[in-house]
């Protein structure tokens, strides 16, 4: 500074606009002190052309000229922008310096958006919660100095978002999530310059959850109290229940029985999952309310249980099953489908192996794996009332209900594993999917080294740990547990999580589609990059989840190979793949070829201790 003082800002042209420029600069929190040396030398060189009575912008253009030694990338820098700032005040000595791209500079941010006091408001609000805000705080200010730029546009506040929506989804899309989250608090303040930012499948953001405050709010909250004494998690029943108690909100004049229905039907509209979750959640809350004699109670009838002509012989037959230790779960749910159906022909006067045969029949676009699943439950049934000589008696040929036998597991080659990642490497992002490129490499990886079930990869990032490689497996197929990534994949993952981070700042998922949802079109992208990339070897195309096989069988073949002993082996994959039964596990033995050919030279070691049996004629 003391260098700053002694220095004679009275000669040049600009001189005064300088000085005051820097000053604005160092206000704003910059030391500015390469860029004064700068500045100083383009006030001197102002001052030497000060006899040709040149206009600030031809100074300007003669300062930029390549043929200007004195010239530097930061000095141009420093000059385009005190351009900027003369030209945002309406200074009569503003110029425009333009950048190596052609570009004309961006706004400094010296005119206050219509945003601003409330940007820094919730900037405060988000750090009085603890939150650092750096990165968010970055791309909001990005935000402000857009709307700037657009203040003499007479724009909405939501033509102003959509504005800078569409520009930044051509770039990268990487700060629209902070944007979304300001338009969502400034929803929750009432604030008359409020906006939308939908997700990119097109939903609405909801407002932050602050609290049950419709008529059922307080049932709502003693009834999750009930439900976790039990110990029960509660978790994906106590979102049901929020968006319920959002929707009582919006419909405050409706009585509890059609808010319960209403929103049941309204959530199967978006959904079948949904629909299917909302009902048992809302039905058990209502049979709470019931129970507890509330004002506000009501009854959500089951239809899958209205009574047909089978309806008291089902419930037999299903008591018998569990007497004799089955579970009978799926089953049980396609006899009451099954009932139904014959409930819905009960005036056609169809006999009992006339409706038999109606439901035998193989519906449009069923699989024919789905169809034998549907009828096989019915034709066990069947033969159990022709075993006790029930007057509604009728039988299904096996054949009907029989399953296509299940694809075989690919086997891999180190070849094509090589060339699918190497093409997954090359993906390029596009204005639909922005960070495809990204996720896609990064799930595929994870599923090629942990062999986790497709339908596993809709992880929580509050289930993974980067550092110790935990990585928790929630509502798996044979329920949770615990497996472990190694130290390489959880470094990759690591450097994968900054970069999928600029995408969606406080994402809940690993493997996300949006802030909130996880993606779920792995098997499909597999297989389109597959097939475009590897070539065919006679042998058909792999899914995603033959990377699962090809984890199994690899480490019993190098077991065998190294001479280790596959039943140590044994109870340790079968945790990490969920495995129940060791049947699931013996299953891959017969898979590779170097594990027939070991299993071979076993058995002609053995071919000794069995003797040669004579042959004995059967007349």
């Amino acid at each position: 500074m003391a260098d700053s003082n002694q220095y004679n800002w009275q000669c040049g042209l600009l001189a005064n606009e300088i000085e005051e420029f820097i000053e604005f600069k160092r206000k704003s929190g910059s030391e500015y002190i390469s860029s004064e040396l700068a500045l100083k030398a383009f006030n001197r060189f102002c001052a030497t052309l000060e006899n040709q009575t040149l206009t600030p912008q031809q100074l300007a253009d003669a300062w930029v000229d390549p043929d200007n030694k004195m010239t530097k990338r930061a000095g141009r820098c420093c000059v385009r922008q005190l351009g900027q700032y003369l030209t945002e005040q309406s200074h009569p000595k503003a110029f425009t310096i333009l950048s190596d791209g052609g570009n004309a500079p961006r706004a400094l941010g010296i005119k206050p958006s219509i945003f601003a006091r409330e940007i820094k408001e919730f900037i405060d609000h988000k750090r009085s919660t603890g939150r650092k805000y750096g990165i968010e705080e970055y791309s909001l200010k990005s935000f402000d100095r857009f709307c700037a730029m657009k203040k003499n546009d007479t724009l909405t506040p939501q033509q102003l978002v959509d504005s800078w929506v569409k520009k930044t989804k051509e770039k990268s899309g990487s700060n629209i999530g902070m944007v979304r989250e300001f338009g969502i608090y400034l929803t929750e303040q009432g604030s008359e310059k409020s906006f939308v930012v939908p997700y990119a499948n097109g939903d609405i953001p909801k407002p932050v959850f602050s609290g049950y405050t419709s008529l059922f709010a307080g049932e709502i909250e003693l009834f999750l109290k009930t439900k976790r004494s039990e110990g029960l998690k509660y978790k994906h029943e106590e979102i049901r229940l929020k968006d319920f108690d959002r929707f009582c909100n919006e419909h405050p004049d409706w009585p509890a029985q059609q808010l319960a229905k209403t929103f049941i039907l309204y959530q199967d509209d978006c959904s079948y999952y949904k629909g299917k979750k909302s009902a048992t959640v809302i039905k058990a809350f209502g049979n709470y309310l019931t129970e507890n004699s509330c004002p506000n109670a009501y009854a959500i009838v089951d239809e899958n249980f209205i009574v047909g002509p089978y309806a008291e012989e089902i419930d037999t037959f299903i008591d018998f099953k569990k007497s004799c230790g089955f579970k009978y779960q799926i089953a049980k749910y396609y006899l009451r489908v099954f009932d139904i159906f014959c409930a819905s022909k009960v005036n056609e006067s169809l006999a009992p192996q006339q409706l038999a045969d109606a439901w035998t029949l193989q519906r449009d676009s069923e699989h024919p794996n789905t169809h034998a699943g549907r009828v096989d439950p019915v034709r066990v049934f069947g033969n159990y009332l022709a075993s006790i000589g029930h007057p509604k008696a009728f039988t299904i040929a096996t054949e009907i209900a029989k399953r296509k036998a299940s694809k075989p597991p690919y086997l891999f080659t180190g070849d094509d594993i090589n060339i699918f990642f190497e093409a997954c490497a090359e993906l390029e992002p596009n204005e639909k999917d922005p960070s495809m490129h990204i996720v896609l490499p990064a799930a595929f990886m994870f599923m090629h080294c942990m062999g986790i079930r497709t339908g596993e990869l809709n992880i929580s990032m509050e289930n993974v740990n980067f550092e110790t490689g935990e990585v928790i497996i929630i509502d798996a197929k044979t329920g949770d547990r615990v497996v472990y990534m190694s130290d390489e994949l959880s470094a990759s993952l690591l450097e994968y999580n900054l970069a999928i981070e600029k995408f969606f700042p406080c994402r809940k998922y690993l493997f996300p589609a949006s802030v909130s949802r996880p993606r779920n079109d792995f098997a499909k992208q597999f297989s389109e990059i597959w097939t475009a990339n590897v070539p065919d070897i006679g042998h058909g195309a792999p899914r995603l989840y033959d990377f699962r096989h090809h984890l199994l069988y690899k480490n019993v073949e190098l077991c065998l190979l190294d001479g280790g002993d596959v039943n140590v082996l044994q109870p340790y994959v079968m945790r990490h793949m969920g495995h129940k039964l060791p049947e699931s596990f013996q299953y891959y033995f017969h898979l590779s070829p170097p594990i027939q050919r070991e299993l071979s030279k076993i058995k002609n070691n053995l071919d000794w201790m069995i003797p040669d049996v004579p042959e004995v004629p059967y007349e």
